[in-house]
């Protein structure tokens, strides 16, 4: 008789669009491999659930992510008050309390899939899958570099990918030891790997101008520097290739899209983009918020500048690629930010020869790496093969 094969659960949700692109690079690489052994399911969590106490949930996560990334210090509030409540009571208030009803509906919809195992990159459905009736394996991977307190919630298994994350967790936090905590690779989408072509063959196939090539993005909702940047690189005409990816900010994408340019800079605006990776790896230098989109410059060993902070886990973010990595600095300034660009184009510029020197280990990247490891658990307890 056949044995049952385990119900996998990898549920997508939307708080910053980080966690989308590590669930999916994890989903793909432990399907592509193991997926025979598991019944696979993927959900678009609270756009699936489909009341409309889960959708305000998802939108109370999405807005404050964009409202942090404008107010910064609300951003840095929030985070501060979550380090004072703490794991436990920080994670009840916001996901039995702020949206009514949401949490009921979330609750009776994974009950309803009856996953055996949920491997998660969001706080909130690891958050559902510890209080189920039928408490499931549960996986949490952290896209952050540190582990913040709602990632430090009850699971069987939590996932981080920086060695000062690991240590951290384990010298501050009691409830890790090292049977459900553990190093894992950075989760960088596959098709990174699939990218064989040099800067110069890139921006012939994406139709731009092969020529020192600016990446700028503010994240997924378009909310900082990149209007005003491109705005002084347009007015300096500049001989250079710009790429601007809007992201979720239409109306970033139309004022750009309009701006009148010189003869010498070629400008590129784009809205939101699933998959830039081409543009990133084509590029010479990126501007860009503090955030998970900074491992794919990191893998393309393209210098970066961090632009902007919205609170303490962005600053972590930040410090992982200026502090440990090396590749990056932080320049909050657009005048500042123009003023690097030229001194680059003069080869005047020590801090750009600097991190575009730095060396990538391009082994710890990629979801099979971490896909390997929850394979290897998962046999420990289940003996599946």
């Amino acid at each position: 008789m056949e044995k049952k094969k385990l119900k996998v659960l990898f549920p997508f949700v939307e708080a910053g669009l980080g966690h989308i692109m590590t669930e999916k690079s994890i989903c793909d690489a432990f399907e592509k491999k193991y997926g025979q052994y598991f019944e696979i399911i993927r959900t678009n969590f609270y756009n699936d659930i489909g009341t409309k106490s889960a959708h305000k949930f998802e939108k109370f996560m999405c807005d404050s992510v964009k409202k942090y990334n404008k107010f910064n210090v609300l951003g840095y509030l929030s985070t501060f008050f979550l380090k004072l409540f703490g794991m436990r009571i920080s994670s009840m208030m916001t996901m039995k309390y702020r949206i009514k009803g949401a949490y009921k509906d979330s609750m009776n919809y994974i009950e309803s899939i009856n996953p055996d195992v949920v491997i998660s990159t969001h706080w909130a459905t690891n958050y559902y899958a510890w209080h189920m009736k039928k408490r499931p394996y549960t996986v949490m991977y952290v896209p952050d570099c540190h582990i913040n307190a709602f990632f430090r919630y009850y699971s069987d298994l939590t996932l981080v990918y920086t060695k000062e994350g690991l240590q951290k967790a384990k010298k501050h936090v009691t409830r890790f030891n090292d049977d459900n905590l553990k190093l894992t690779a950075c989760a960088i989408r596959d098709d990174a790997f699939k990218i064989n072509l040099s800067k110069q063959e890139l921006r012939k196939k994406l139709g731009h101008d092969d020529k020192f090539t600016i990446y700028i993005t503010d994240g997924g909702y378009g909310i900082g520097m990149a209007e005003k940047l491109s705005e002084l690189l347009i007015k300096e005409d500049l001989n250079v290739s710009v790429i601007v990816v809007c992201g979720k900010n239409p109306e970033l994408y139309q004022k750009l899209k309009n701006i009148k340019t010189g003869k010498n800079i070629s400008f590129y605006p784009y809205e939101y983009i699933p998959n830039a990776i081409e543009m990133i790896a084509s590029s010479d230098i990126y501007f860009g918020k503090s955030g998970n989109g900074l491992m794919e410059a990191a893998y393309f060993n393209v210098p970066i500048v961090i632009t902007h902070s919205a609170n303490n886990i962005e600053k972590r973010i930040a410090d992982h690629y200026v502090k440990y990595i090396g590749d990056a600095v932080r320049i909050f300034d657009s005048t500042k930010c123009l003023d690097l660009i030229k001194n680059i184009l003069n080869n005047n510029s020590e801090t750009y020869d600097r991190l575009k020197n730095v060396v990538i280990d391009k082994n710890n990247f990629g979801g099979e790496k971490i896909a390997d490891l929850i394979f290897e658990e998962l046999n420990k307890k289940y003996h599946i093969k």
